[in-house]
């Protein structure tokens, strides 16, 4: 629902609630003052039928849903769980590596680790997160209904 589907039903609501009363000739009634211009040049919306900050915030969060819902549907298409699983998979074999890179540096005692050493652990460690932060936004998708998975039942 858009801000101004938003804005319309308030006014229907008040002219329902206005009908209910006594009503004046068309002809009788005053213009209406104009309201007053904003920096951009555009009319500003009269206070009380303008939205709330908060009426807009829940709108824009609303329609933010569906847009993404909407594009990682249309985006990502028949996704099987088995290429879930090799997601992971290939999350937890980046960790291994990352933690085997760890304890060979532990290991060796004789020196400090050097710049190549330590720019390699940094390399396996940024891969890694990224495939798991990666792995944690499909799980989210999936769970959200974002992404749909073949032969499984939506919940």
């Amino acid at each position: 629902m858009s801000l101004a589907i938003l804005t319309r039903a308030d006014r229907r609501a008040r002219a329902e609630a206005a009908a209910d009363g006594p009503r004046e000739p068309v002809f009788a009634r005053s213009a209406a003052p104009k309201p007053a211009d904003t920096k951009s040049g555009l009319p500003a919306p009269a206070v009380e039928t303008a939205p709330t900050v908060r009426q807009f915030l829940s709108q824009l969060g609303a329609q933010e849903r569906k847009l993404a819902r909407k594009e990682a549907l249309n985006a990502v298409i028949d996704v099987a769980p088995g290429e879930v699983e090799k997601l992971a998979r290939l999350v937890a074999r980046l960790r291994g590596r990352y933690l085997a890179k760890l304890i060979d540096l532990g290991n060796n005692t004789e020196t400090l680790p050097g710049e190549l050493e330590i720019a390699e652990i940094r390399r396996v460690r940024e891969r890694f997160e990224e495939l798991e932060l990666g792995l944690a936004s499909v799980k989210s998708a999936l769970a959200e209904g974002d992404l749909t998975l073949r032969g499984l039942r939506p919940e």
